[in-house]
């Protein structure tokens, strides 16, 4: 992970600068670099990075000032590193008793940072010694140690703890760019502990490296440690020093521990806020190392799954310190001990309501890290659903939806007026649905997403449809057609005029198969135009329309307009009504070639739903040159794939002899497919060219199942394309099943 100068140099500075690493002349001189020069300006590095965990809000700082290269306080500058890291009370006490920090450390900690007294720490000491009770137990029932009192302390980062962290950061930085050796840098720490000078002095005074060297490195861009999660065992009782939901929410994996200090993988190694808060609450340092969102998600799955009332894996909370509602335990549980030491300190005998806990993170920040996490994992749809009680963000993935997290009812409207500003929507319109558009810049490179609002009950839901052009620029080859039906894919697309439809379900990938057609007809001497709605890709030599009713420019009337503008090719987004299957069948058989989708279940069914339009069987017949039906099914895990015994009732579904001695695969669930045994999807397709029999055939009229049973003759079925597919070991019987039995 290469830190650039124009998006990473300036947390990678404030980090060595708070470590003492880089002195202030320096620290100013990098600063006003980053928000001078790059592409990238420090506002758009706020707005987008999703691994800023750390920046409390963006209106805070002096963006201004820093871009326009005018000088900018290290300490508002220095705010970026110290957001609040929030964490429910049980969690807090569940930490202690875990790790067991020195009591007496962590106490004159606290009272030397005014947060706790002496009276009240002995008060508590002696409840705890008379009534028998663990001094966690009551630290935490009368309050001495609270989430209100952990934010407070990590805020503090001149503390003792907080500067061994941030010198532990500074060094793992060093000594992984190896700018200094690991026996150098405690050496230089052992010198400074005499000399009392700054650690910045100190490197420089033993000729490790200077001022300037460290500025120049910077410059040239420096590398963060990582770790390979997929590589890494972690131990069970490691584990159990941290809450898993604390975990899931800050998006972290404790990696080792050894000298007294822990070793934890994360998203965001800047946000040392959450080194902090774990350090206050172990008594163990904090060495933070960069994983990504998704090796993380998997990680988490595969050590903590997350499975909802049916029992299926649900993903992980993909996000660093990403919000979410929580409601407590109705009682702490540790033999009992906790509620006890309640009702003692607090003279109750019974608890009050919990707070639902919620994350301290702006809608800036929200918005950014689920659309990075959802980019991350290759997700193709977000959807941000108000409900009575929270706000829930699901990730479409493979086809599937699933549940991500939890945000506030009060983030809800400021979530919304954000992805509208961001996609120049109405942020004051409410009542109505909208539509939009937004390009985002992410890590992985820049990416489109198309932005639906619909209001309810609760509030506008938002579904954000990921517009990846890497999964529809493809040809043929690449849809997952079988051999033949490639031949009579590209002998179709390339003939100089008829209609050619996709069919198929919503989902079922007639986009992808439509502009694979495209891509194989375009060339220099053609003149190519779609109709579309909405226009979801760029094509390249290609004059795309985007069907607009406000202004009567519907599929007809833009087909219309089309067929003034000497095509070659049309491509049609879908078939919707009779104007536009007349127009489309009249320019077939006026010498154009069109492409278009009908939603049907069958290959065949597209002749009756055009007949079922008014389109007599002859002109049918006569425009017609093949019929696409597919489907979508997801793909083996190849890294934990195996042979299995198929159920038996599905074998019969599919027509398959329960006695075959072909081996049928499954994947057993890893962490590289969220333990799912899937990644990725294929397509199912039946490939019916229209030709002698068959056309004579539809212009008599014949019935839909004597045209399947004509088309079945001229290539495989969906079932049968399934059934090859799953003898490959490409997907399973459940998964055809799915996508071909039980439509």
């Amino acid at each position: 992970m290469t830190a650039t100068l124009n998006d990473k140099t300036l947390r990678m500075a404030l980090v060595l600068r708070e470590a003492g690493v880089l002195d202030e002349t320096h620290w100013q001189a990098v600063a006003k670099q980053v928000g001078a020069t790059g592409e990238k300006s420090l506002r758009q590095v706020l707005f987008q990075e999703a691994s800023l965990g750390a920046i409390k809000d963006f209106l805070t700082l002096d963006v201004v000032t820093l871009k326009s290269g005018k000088a900018s306080t290290a300490s508002d500058m220095a705010k970026t590193l110290r957001s609040a890291v929030k964490l429910l009370p049980d969690e807090i006490l569940s930490m202690l008793k875990a790790n067991q920090p020195d009591v007496a450390r962590l106490c004159h900690h606290l009272i030397r940072q005014k947060l706790m007294t002496e009276g009240a720490l002995v008060s508590a000491l002696d409840l705890a010694e008379k009534n028998a009770l663990n001094v966690y137990d009551v630290l935490c029932a009368q309050k001495l140690i609270s989430p209100e009192i952990v934010e407070q302390s990590v805020a503090d980062h001149q503390t003792e703890f907080g500067q061994d962290n941030r010198t532990l950061l500074a060094g793992d930085i060093l000594i992984y760019n190896s700018l200094i050796t690991k026996e150098d840098y405690s050496k230089a720490l052992e010198s400074r502990a005499v000399t009392m000078a700054p650690l910045s002095q100190t490197l420089e005074n033993l000729k490790y490296i200077s001022q300037d060297d460290l500025v120049a490195t910077l410059e040239r861009g420096i590398e963060l440690p990582m770790v390979d999660l997929a590589a890494c065992d972690v131990a069970p009782e490691l584990l159990q020093r941290f809450p898993t939901e604390f975990m899931r929410r800050q998006l972290f994996v404790p990696l080792t521990i050894q000298d007294n200090n822990f070793e934890i993988g994360t998203a965001d190694p800047f946000n040392l806020s959450l080194a902090d808060a774990i350090t206050l609450l172990t008594g163990k340092r904090v060495s933070m190392i960069y994983a990504s969102h998704s090796d993380l998600l998997a990680k988490l799955e595969t050590l903590v799954p997350q499975s909802d009332t049916s029992g299926k894996p649900l993903m992980s909370m993909p996000m660093a310190s990403a919000p979410r509602v929580i409601k407590p335990a109705a009682k702490t549980s540790a033999e009992g001990v906790g509620e006890k030491a309640t009702r003692v300190a607090e003279g109750d005998t019974t608890r009050k309501p919990a707070e639902v806990f919620v994350d301290n993170l702006s809608a800036v920040q929200l918005v950014s890290q689920i659309i990075e996490s959802a980019v991350d994992i290759g997700a193709t749809d977000i959807h941000i659903e108000p409900q009575l009680e929270a706000v829930r963000v699901r990730y479409r993935v493979d086809g599937l939806l699933h549940n991500v997290m939890k945000t506030p009812t009060e983030m809800a409207l400021s979530i919304t007026s954000r992805i509208k500003a961001l996609a120049s929507m109405n942020v004051t319109e409410r009542r109505r649905p909208l539509d939009g558009h937004l390009s985002f810049e992410t890590r992985n490179g820049s990416y489109d997403f198309r932005i639906s609002t619909l209001p309810s009950v609760y509030g506008e839901k938002i579904v954000m449809r990921v517009l990846d052009s890497s999964r529809v620029m493809t040809g043929l080859p690449d849809l997952g057609l079988e051999p033949e039906q490639n031949k009579t894919m590209e002998r179709m697309v390339l003939r100089p005029h008829g209609l050619i439809l996709v069919t198929g379900p919503t989902g079922s990938g007639k986009t992808s198969t439509l502009y694979a057609c495209l891509s194989t007809a375009n060339n220099e001497g053609s003149n190519i135009i779609t109709i579309e709605d909405p226009v979801e890709y760029m094509l390249e030599g290609i004059t795309q329309v985007q069907v607009d009713a406000n202004i009567d420019l519907t599929f007809a009337n833009g087909l219309r307009s089309a067929l003034r503008q000497d095509p070659d090719v049309i491509m049609v987004g879908e078939v919707r009504d009779a104007d536009t299957a007349q127009t489309a069948i009249r320019a077939a058989l006026t010498g154009h070639l069109v492409f278009s989708t009908l939603h049907t279940n069958m290959a065949v069914g597209a002749i009756s739903s055009l007949t079922h339009m008014g389109i007599p069987h002859y002109l049918i017949a006569s425009a017609l040159s093949g019929i696409i039906g597919q489907r979508l099914v997801r793909k083996i895990c190849e890294d934990c794939k195996e042979s299995y015994s198929a159920p038996k009732p599905l074998l019969k579904e599919l027509g398959v002899s329960e006695g075959t001695r072909k081996k049928i695969y499954h994947g057993k669930g890893c962490s590289r497919c969220l333990n799912t045994g899937y990644r990725g999807r294929t397509g199912l397709f039946e490939v019916v060219e229209v030709t002698g029999d068959l056309r004579r055939a539809i212009a008599a009229g014949t019935g839909e199942t004597e045209l399947e049973e004509l088309a079945a003759l001229r290539g495989d079925t969906l079932k049968a394309v399934g059934i090859k597919k799953i003898f490959a070991g490409i997907t399973t019987p459940e998964e055809v099943v799915k996508a071909v039995v039980m439509q």
